[in-house]
């Protein structure tokens, strides 16, 4: 195992809960599989919001094998995308915090591209990737590096842009805006509230091109609650011009 540096370039933030196996396996794998960057330079923190007791373990046998770092919280709470990445990004150590979902697999290029838009943009900006989408054909299984453009290839480009599973940014812009809003409970417009903060702050957004990230298929849970889907979307149009949120508290910092 590599002995990571004093303070890493990158940490990339993989929020979780109850997901272990083949899908998070090709997420971590991915992320090591990079090249072009120093590896002892990019710090991957799993944010566990509660997962219990038959996925631990395996989470915990993944991280050890691919240099990760578990911050677990034992909670029932229900699912809070921002509250797990906010624990996360206090977790972490890397100069840039990249927010991403487990479901993702990235192109060899991708944390290189990451870097290298952070350091054109005078680390002022926040880095966006389209997503492409792996169709239900393919089979859930192990990938490896040799199987990248492959997957690509038969990967769809995701017709809305999308602002979720890669927002990367100083670490430092985070926790001056104390991460993502905690009241977008479930599933639905953090990633959207938080472009929207970042801009007013004075960051750049910035889509990266000549790099991709892979969505691995599954059955969606977007539609599982579709009143508090809504009510995410009206705090958001009500609140996206407030740039400090979580005033009590965030992630594991709660007063």
């Amino acid at each position: 195992m590599s002995t990571q540096s004093a303070e890493p370039r990158l940490t990339a933030i993989v929020p979780i809960r109850n997901r272990s196996g083949v899908r998070l396996e090709n997420c971590l794998h991915s992320l090591r599989w990079q090249e072009g960057v120093d590896h002892d330079e990019i710090e991957i923190v799993i944010s566990d919001f509660g997962s219990d007791d038959t996925h631990r373990a395996s989470i915990d046998a993944l991280a050890e094998t691919y240099n990760a770092r578990v911050v677990y919280m034992a909670t029932d709470e229900v699912w809070n995308r921002s509250k797990v990445l906010n624990i996360g990004i206090q977790a972490s150590r890397g100069q840039i915090a990249f927010c991403t979902d487990v479901d993702m697999i990235f192109a060899p290029n991708f944390l290189k591209s990451i870097l290298d838009t952070h350091q054109a943009g005078g680390e002022k900006v926040m880095a966006l990737c389209r997503c492409h989408d792996m169709p239900e054909s393919i089979p859930e299984k192990r990938w490896t590096r040799a199987d990248y453009e492959e997957l690509q290839a038969a990967s769809e480009i995701r017709q809305t842009s999308g602002t979720g599973a890669c927002q990367a940014a100083p670490r430092r812009f985070f926790e001056k805006v104390q991460g993502y809003d905690e009241k977008f409970l479930y599933w639905g417009a953090e990633d959207n509230d938080m472009c929207s903060r970042a801009e007013r702050y004075g960051l750049k957004l910035i889509w990266m091109d000549g790099t991709a990230m892979l969505h691995q298929w599954h059955p969606t849970m977007k539609n599982d609650r579709r009143l508090r889907f809504h009510i995410n979307r009206l705090r958001y149009k009500m609140t996206k011009h407030v740039i400090v949120k979580n005033k009590k508290g965030w992630g594991a910092w709660q007063a």
